[in-house]
């Protein structure tokens, strides 16, 4: 049997072709990596539902029990003060984010289901063009506002 008229078949594939496959896959990757990175804005739009929630859950348990319950903000969190431990599973809450920032001031979450218009802003401590502010005109749901 002769070889002459058979042709070599390539197995597998050169390595020209594995570093194409590569350097492909990891411009890829990059790409998504970095279209995945939260701007301030949206870091601070994350804290901000995440801080309503927290809030109507104390302002519910406010009027529940007819608790007379504050909410105190701070630089680095917020603690609900008038609550008893059990009521809340966390009674101060740390920011997700460590550049997010509030402006102290002090909130009134109950026992009345109306209670004080107020607002707040969440503010990300790189960039000062990042804000966000949530209130409530007294009846509604805190809410960020526009």
């Amino acid at each position: 049997m002769s070889l002459r008229g058979v042709a070599k078949r390539q197995q597998g594939f050169t390595l020209l072709e594995l570093l194409v496959v590569l350097t492909v896959m990891a411009l890829g990757s990059a790409g998504v990596a970095l279209a995945l990175r939260s701007t301030p804005q949206q870091q601070l739009q994350e804290e901000a539902q995440r801080l309503v929630a927290w809030l109507e859950s104390a302002r519910t348990q406010a009027r529940s029990q007819g608790l007379v319950v504050r909410a105190k903000l701070e630089p680095d969190g917020i603690t609900v003060l008038g609550l008893p431990r059990v009521t809340l599973a966390q009674p101060r809450l740390q920011w997700l984010h460590p550049q997010t920032q509030a402006v102290p001031a002090e909130l009134v979450l109950g026992p009345e289901p109306m209670v004080p218009a107020q607002s707040f802003r969440l503010q990300h401590l790189r960039d000062a063009q990042a804000s966000v502010r949530i209130g409530t005109q007294g009846l509604r749901p805190f809410a960020p506002l526009p």
